[in-house]
């Protein structure tokens, strides 16, 4: 009898034990708010500004962009002790825009000696067919230190004679 007493009193138990639905604890609605994480940087970086192309263009770190007058163009003439094939002697008419780094900043109205870098040698006859002497032009400048560091020479990255 004792084991038809434990039997019965399993079965009970088990019996009770349901897996309905209207047993189980309902899920709460509740949300919890989100907590919005701190932005860096700028707020309008993504923003489409309204500015002319050339200010939009980021310009590398000591470049300089320019509008000058060729006055002469040199041959075999050094500068800060390098030796450029070609140079080119250019008033300053108007600076557009430079990069940052810039040890010595050029002036309007300003005569420079601009060295031709090797990769621009082959647009030597562009530069004379296209721009005679006393013509503006576009360029685009590096400026590079000299060996003992205290002053600067310019190389041509690239150009474009105005028509």
């Amino acid at each position: 009898m004792n084991k038809l007493m434990y039997i019965g009193l399993i079965i009970i138990l088990f019996s009770c034990k349901s897996n309905s639905i209207a047993q189980e604890k309902e899920k709460s609605n509740t949300q919890k708010p989100k907590v919005e994480k701190p932005k860096f940087g700028d707020q309008n970086d993504n923003q489409i500004t309204k500015t002319s192309v050339i200010s939009n263009n980021q310009i590398s770190p000591n470049t300089i962009r320019l509008k000058g007058i060729v006055l002469e163009i040199f041959e075999n003439k050094s500068i800060c002790g390098t030796l450029y094939e070609v140079t080119v002697r250019i008033k300053v008419k108007k600076i557009i825009g430079s990069g940052s780094g810039i040890v010595n900043v050029i002036s309007s109205k300003q005569e420079v000696i601009f060295g031709l870098t090797k990769n621009q040698l082959r647009n030597l006859e562009t530069l004379q067919k296209k721009t005679d002497v006393n013509k503006e032009i576009n360029l685009v400048v590096l400026e590079v230190l000299c060996r003992n560091s205290s002053k600067t020479a310019y190389k041509i990255i690239s150009f474009t004679p105005k028509k």
